[in-house]
Parts: structure tokens; C-alpha cells; sequence
């Protein structure tokens, strides 16, 4: 099957995500991570691409860079293969260190492109690396409260300046939770999802006087209107709204056309 082309920014920002081949932790090692982030630096410096925003996790790193779509991928061309020969040499292994080829999402508003820099920066927190975002050395978190290392200045300026408070503002806006979606490993969506689902139905069943989820099936309104949150306003599929109602795919089907 033929790749599907990489969609072109308007505004030239985009989500980028790189992860380690099988989900390897290529990354563990600070020495690893510093010298991924060094390879960025230089290809900032190369004029290929801006760096806006970045978190190197254990398996997989996310960026928020602003470049042009074919600049872009010669850039991180450059970064795998020279960060590739890195990680074999001290590993003594062969063959690509990254699985497939990296993947991005175009960011389009101001709107999307901080939720997907607090998204970023949580990282660390969500995956229990970290206590606090400002603690978790790895990301550019840090940099936005002190000084630069290796997002753009520009760019720092730039996110600064949609912040009328300032930092305190900066630092408010990452505490505030958020559910959409932004580029994620599967599991780590899936993962999401369910947190999301049960949230929903404790909250359900607390506005409703009910103890068990189980009883909201002997009330066609309340199983009516919980399968619509799931659904509708949650974003989970039918089956797995069944699964988490203790039902069937198809009563939940039935439900939503009432």
C-alpha cells in the first residue's frame, strides 16, 4: 500500500512524534536524550526548522516545529540517521533505531498549537516521570520559565505574547486539564479514552442518585442519555461503550436511535 502524502501546514507549525523502533527505549539513557536534542539544535542552526516546543520521553519524543514540509523531513532525515549511528555505536547493535517514519500533524490556530504545547509538556506528569512539569528536565517547559537552550527565540516570543498574563498566565493555562486528542501512540489514546469513560460514568452516576453502573440498564432514559455521552460527546466507539456498560454493541446501537 502506497504511503499517504504528508499534509502541508498553512502556517508552516507542526506536531512532530518519533518513537523508538518496537517501542524501544532508545531514550533512557540523559546521555541519549541530550544528544538527540543537540542534532535538533543543529539543524535549527541549518536554518531547516524552528523549534517551538519539545519533551523527550523514554520511547518516543514529541516537537512542535515550524519549517517547510520538504525542509522539515531532510531535517529529520538528518537527526535519525546521525542520532541512529549514535545509539548503535554505544549499544553495539545495527539497523534503524526509529520505527517507520515520523509522524506529524499540521497546526493550523493559535488555539490547537498551545493546547498541543501543554499537551507536550504534561507528558512527563501523565506518564509519572515527573511530580511537577518544571522539575522534568527534558522538555522545554523549563525553558519557557528561565533561560533558552534550544527552542527558538523567536518562537519563545512568540507563545509568550498569546499569553496577556504572562508566565503566571503560562503556567496557569499548563495546569488546566484537556481532553482532545493530540497525536499520540495508540496505547497511549487508548489509555485516555478509558480514563475519560470512567470519569463520565462516575460523574453519571453521582448526578443520578446511582451506585452501580449496572443499574443505569434497568432505566431506558439514563441508559439512553449515558450512551450518548460515551459516544457523542466522549468520542468512544460502540463496542467499547458496551464493554464499559457491561452490554451489548448492539442495545447500545438501539439506544443512540430512540
Amino acid at each position: 500500500m502506497a504511503r499517504q502524502a504528508r499534509q502541508e501546514s498553512e502556517t508552516g507549525y507542526y506536531h512532530v512524534m518519533m518513537c523508538g523502533i518496537n517501542r524501544e527505549f532508545i531514550f533512557r539513557e540523559d546521555t541519549n536524550k541530550a544528544c538527540f536534542m543537540e542534532l535538533v539544535k543543529e539543524q535549527q542552526a541549518n536554518g531547516l526548522l524552528e523549534l517551538l516546543a519539545w519533551c523527550v520521553m523514554d520511547n518516543h519524543v514529541h516537537m512542535i516545529l515550524k519549517a517547510e514540509k520538504v525542509a522539515m523531513s531532510k531535517a529529520i532525515k538528518i537527526i535519525s540517521l546521525k542520532f541512529a549511528a549514535h545509539y548503535n555505536r554505544g549499544q553495539k547493535r545495527t539497523g534503524p533505531v526509529f520505527g517507520d517514519r515520523f509522524r506529524s500533524e499540521i497546526i493550523e490556530n493559535d488555539t490547537y498549537l498551545l493546547g498541543t504545547l501543554r499537551y507536550i509538556h504534561r507528558n512527563p506528569v501523565k506518564a509519572k516521570l515527573a511530580n511537577d512539569m518544571a522539575t522534568y528536565r527534558w522538555s522545554s517547559f523549563g525553558e519557557y520559565l528561565g533561560l533558552l537552550q534550544y527552542v527558538a527565540a523567536g518562537q519563545k516570543a512568540f507563545v509568550l505574547e498569546l499569553f496577556c498574563g504572562g508566565l503566571k498566565s503560562f503556567v496557569s493555562f499548563h495546569a488546566q486539564e484537556d481532553d482532545v486528542e493530540y497525536l499520540e501512540i495508540r496505547e497511549d489514546a487508548e489509555q485516555n479514552r478509558e480514563t475519560l469513560a470512567f470519569a463520565v460514568i462516575e460523574s453519571f452516576c453521582r448526578e443520578n442518585g446511582v451506585t452501580y453502573a449496572k443499574e443505569i440498564q434497568g432505566s431506558p432514559e439514563l441508559f439512553r442519555e449515558i450512551c450518548r455521552r460515551l459516544v457523542q460527546d466522549s468520542g468512544l466507539s460502540l463496542r467499547k461503550t458496551a464493554e464499559y456498560l457491561s452490554t451489548t454493541h448492539h442495545r447500545v446501537h438501539e439506544a443512540l436511535q430512540d
